[in-house]
């Protein structure tokens, strides 16, 4: 790869992992490190998703 294909392929990489953070696509992923550095047994995708959902629904909105 020549030097600028890969200056271009890093920065193109960057960008994608800020706009998964910032979308919040890498929650599961963050949430398995902070459980493997407790030594805590993490949840499933499926269960780390029902209570993201029930954390996020569950208090009541005053947006409306």
């Amino acid at each position: 790869m020549t030097p600028m294909a890969q200056w271009v392929w890093r920065h193109a990489h960057e960008a994608w992992d800020y706009l998964r953070e910032v979308m919040g696509d890498r929650a599961y992923e963050r949430y398995l490190e902070v459980a493997t550095n407790r030594r805590a047994t993490p949840l499933t995708a499926e269960e780390f998703y029902l209570d993201s959902v029930n954390r996020r629904y569950s208090t009541v909105s005053r947006c409306c």
